[in-house]
């Protein structure tokens, strides 16, 4: 049995939230073609949907009126959901990281934890095969949503792993400060970093 569970994030560790056309532009150009004509960056002004926690098509539905609403959007639900599949699928990633991930399996346990919408299993299944996975953590299917606690608790409540024999990759501090107040093992780096996620992924297989 492997001893040790290592999971990734998705977002700025496999696809670009900095290089290239990356998850930002994809968001304002989706809510541009939607009919959106506001200055402020639209990825700021969903925080309060709580999109990420959204666990199917029909809750999207209402909430996506209250987006429409709020944002003088003139495309109904079903023209935004495809606008919004055909733009973020423009989105550059990082099939080197997704390599070096697959690699391990034979030596450890992989896993997928990240904040996404509904929309983007599809895209993240695409880009990652998540079939090479031993575990899936998404929040638009577990509801919880990094850095929140639960979003972890719920992670150790469904592994068989001690706290110390799981390590995080990840690009945000605050998602890293939560797993290490979890007793978790933590690496803050981005895809663009390959080889410091490589070195932490090494120390930690080869601790006892």
């Amino acid at each position: 049995m492997k001893k040790k569970l290592i999971l990734f994030d998705w977002g700025n560790i496999v696809e670009s939230h900095t290089t290239g056309y990356n998850c930002y532009d994809a968001f304002n150009d989706t809510f541009r073609l939607c009919g959106y004509q506001g200055k402020e960056e639209v990825f700021h002004i969903l925080g309060k949907y709580k999109i990420c926690k959204i666990k199917s098509y029909e809750e999207f539905s209402k909430t996506y009126e209250l987006i429409k609403k709020d944002l003088e959007l003139d495309k109904s639900y079903e023209e935004f959901i495809k606008i919004y599949k055909e733009t973020f699928s423009k989105i550059e990633y990082y099939p080197t990281v997704v390599n070096y991930e697959h690699s391990l399996k034979d030596r450890c346990n992989i896993g997928i934890f990240s904040d996404l919408t509904i929309f983007d299993t599809e895209r993240l299944d695409k880009q990652v095969d998540l079939s090479q996975y031993d575990y899936i953590f998404l929040s638009a299917i577990t509801g919880f949503k990094k850095p929140g606690k639960e979003a972890y608790e719920y992670i150790q409540s469904q592994v068989p792993f001690a706290p110390q024999d799981i390590l995080l990759i990840d690009d945000r501090k605050e998602n890293i400060k939560t797993a290490i107040d979890m007793g978790w093992n933590a690496v803050q780096a981005t895809g663009l970093e390959l080889e410091k996620i490589k070195r932490k992924c090494e120390e930690f297989l080869a601790e006892a």
